[in-house]
């Protein structure tokens, strides 16, 4: 009998395991099943049909509950919309009073800072490369890692860059000591270099951090 006999679409399989059920409850006494096992799976079946009701009738709601939230959001927006524009044409409005209701103050825009990296690792592999992630630590999907090396951890170079939290660097020999680190940058704005990790201390292939 093939392996793959058993149904994957959910109705089918019931259906299927119906069939299965009753015939066993009729033969399996006969075919090396004991009264234990086929009530077993008529147990089984029945949480089956239980639980795929309830799955189905989850799906149904979420999909409701979605398309309300959809229908809220989209109104509240417009509102807040329909709002901020009358009150921005108000003769009393300052930009005292746009900041307290949260209002956008006209000829400003928002400074992404960025933010020094934090859980900085650094892992060689026996090719020659070397694995570095981080935690983006609030920085702005705009926001540029700068991912730096050195030989002595005093005098460091430009090695990559990665809009991402994670890169990796290929050419550093196993057993060669090289330390990293990485800096958030936006624009000119550099954030504080994260904490430093070296590779291959003292010629040694292991990864450890120290202190920046």
């Amino acid at each position: 009998m093939p392996s793959d006999w058993i149904k994957n679409n959910r109705l089918e399989l019931q259906v299927q395991a119906t069939k299965f059920s009753n015939g066993i409850a009729t033969l399996g006494a006969g075919l090396n099943l004991t009264a234990g096992e086929i009530t077993a799976f008529g147990n089984a079946l029945t949480l089956y049909g239980t639980d795929m009701t309830a799955w189905e009738d989850a799906i149904t709601i979420e999909k409701t509950a979605g398309a309300t939230f959809a229908k809220d959001k989209g109104d509240l927006g417009s509102l807040m919309r329909k709002y901020n524009k009358r009150m921005q044409a108000a003769p009393g409005i300052t930009n005292a009073k746009r900041e307290e209701i949260g209002l956008p103050i006209p000829g400003s825009s928002t400074t992404v800072v960025p933010k020094k990296v934090l859980n900085f690792l650094a892992t060689p592999v026996a090719d020659g490369t070397v694995k570095l992630k981080w935690n983006r630590s609030g920085n702005a999907q705009s926001v540029i890692f700068i991912i730096e090396k050195s030989a002595d951890a005093i005098e460091w170079e430009f090695a990559a860059n990665s809009t991402s939290a994670k890169i990796t660097l290929s050419g550093y020999a196993p057993g060669t000591t090289t330390y990293f680190r990485v800096v958030a940058s936006k624009g000119a704005a550099l954030a504080t270099p994260s904490d430093t990790q070296v590779i291959y201390a003292g010629g040694e292939g292991v990864s450890l951090q120290i202190a920046a």
